[in-house]
């Protein structure tokens, strides 16, 4: 099923804004280098057991405590997910039904505080056979091509570490956060990273889901620095080696951060790849003191750059060649009272003529968001947006969102959306980082057409103990190149531990 792309939130700073399909558009060309994606659940954060002040026996009792056997508190901490999901898809005679199943393992302070252990997978069960083959799907999935039945351990380490975190060593099936988030068998050392100065080495056999890579190597070396208040800085250097194409890639990345103000910051970053010009950005932020309102500013470019060893995505043949471009985006929110914020951004791509193509265009994307929080329990949005890609194609969309919710225990939300466009979407593993750990979920990426798409939409979730939870959405979208209606249901069920 096709859906729609639409414009951002407003920065993170409220929940309001969740109406289906309201996402910014990841530009292609970077999405083909590396793929990100947005964590929708974290999981659950673990409790500690720890022994409260409640429990300190007063000292005219201290006697008959002393006789009286203590069972001692435990200091480590567990906590977990198992998440099955049920998708169902169809348009006109084209059926899809696909089973997942997630799950998450976070074992911390183990060892007296000194070992942490993490573990992630996924499984996937195409229930009518349509995924055989990557072709053959109607709904095309690239991380689903593997067949009918595919289970991938995602992650599986132990950290083992001392108390003030100076030194750590991971080993065992991982992401790489400091190059690229690599996926390999292997293990990190760091060392005195939290201080002012420190690093670590890494290295590795990498994992890939799509071709074999046994033969492979990835390793390198990241230097870190907090020469003063308010600013870090890291210099990567790493390096792939392709065992069956004797080739190697080499990356090196330096990334500064740097708090200018109270309310201002900054991030600017490089990359070359094999001596040639990878990516350059630099951001700011404003946060206002009265905290109504935060400005995001920002500016990427990518160069022409050679990967013959290692292309950074799976999703490379999908996508096809980089091409060179400079990516600017600006977002403001401001609160206009309490109940009610404003959001409005814009981003362009700019491209050489002689790269666009069906992939890579110019473009200026306009959008502003509107923000209701009447209560605790009540809001909405409305989204506007406008597009202005080369060549003259022009198109504008809207959509919207109510929401209604229970405290903790339940919510029920609708909305519709109009779009003069819509978009394919390759799902993908992915990942993001919470609280160092890393997750993997699902993300995408789009190819364009322009039709007019409506779409209209109900969402449930209900808490129904403090562990189960059960999701439900339902989708019907009219799209005017379709004599048919299409429809989507999932349905998910939950338990957190």
């Amino acid at each position: 099923m096709t859906q729609r792309r639409g414009s951002t939130g407003p920065g993170g700073r409220r929940s309001a804004l969740r109406a289906f399909g309201v996402r910014p558009w990841l530009p292609l060309a970077a999405t083909a280098s590396f793929c990100l994606a947005v964590e929708p659940d974290a999981p659950a954060a673990a409790t500690t057991n720890a022994i409260s002040e409640d429990a300190v026996v007063p000292a005219a009792e201290a006697a008959l405590a002393a006789t009286t056997p203590v069972t001692q508190a435990r200091t480590w901490d567990v906590s977990g997910r198992l998440r099955a999901v049920y998708d169902y898809r169809s348009m006109g005679d084209d059926t899809d039904e696909d089973l997942y199943g997630y799950w998450y393992l976070n074992a911390k302070k183990l060892a007296d505080g000194h070992l942490d252990l993490y573990a992630s997978g996924r499984h996937r069960s195409d229930l009518n056979g349509a995924g055989t083959s990557y072709a053959d799907d109607v709904y095309t999935s690239s991380s689903d091509s593997n067949g009918d039945q595919d289970t991938r351990l995602l992650q599986l380490y132990a950290d083992l570490h001392d108390r003030d975190g100076d030194v750590s060593l991971r080993a065992g099936r991982q992401y790489i956060d400091a190059a690229d988030y690599v996926q390999v068998d292997g293990a990190q050392l760091a060392l005195f990273e939290p201080r002012a100065f420190g690093g670590r080495v890494f290295f590795g056999n990498p994992v890939s889901f799509y071709s074999p890579v046994s033969g492979d190597r990835f390793g390198g070396v990241s230097l870190t620095a907090k020469p003063w208040e308010g600013g870090d800085a890291r210099l990567t250097y790493a390096r792939y080696e392709d065992d069956s194409e004797d080739a190697a890639d080499d990356n090196l990345f330096a990334s500064v951060r740097q708090r200018v103000a109270d309310a201002l910051q900054m991030r600017a970053q490089a990359s070359l790849m094999n001596g040639d010009f990878r990516m350059g950005g630099l951001d700011l932020w404003y946060f206002g003191v009265d905290r109504v309102s935060d400005v995001l500013l920002g500016v990427r470019h990518w160069g022409s750059y050679s990967a013959d060893s290692r292309v950074y995505s799976p999703l490379y043949e999908v996508l096809g060649k980089s091409q060179p471009y400079t990516y600017l985006y600006a977002r403001t929110t401001q609160e206009i009272a309490p109940w009610f914020l404003v959001s409005p951004g814009a981003a362009w791509q700019i491209m050489d003529p002689a790269d666009e193509d069906a992939y890579n265009n110019s473009y200026g994307h306009y959008d502003v968001s509107f923000i209701f929080e009447p209560s605790r329990s009540i809001d909405a949005s409305l989204a506007v947006e406008y597009w202005d890609v080369e060549d003259g194609d022009r198109f504008v969309g809207f959509s919207g969102e109510v929401r209604y919710r229970r405290a903790r225990t339940w919510e029920i939300a609708g909305g519709a959306a109009y779009m003069d466009y819509q978009y394919r979407q390759y799902s993908d593993f992915s990942y993001t980082s919470v609280g160092g750990d890393i997750i993997v979920t699902e993300d995408g990426t789009t190819s364009r057409s322009s039709p007019d798409v409506f779409t209209y939409f109900a969402r449930c979730k209900w808490r129904f103990t403090p562990h189960w939870m059960v999701r439900l959405q339902g989708d019907v979208e009219d799209d005017s190149m379709e004599s048919d209606l299409a429809y989507r249901g999932r349905v998910s069920l939950e338990r957190v531990f």
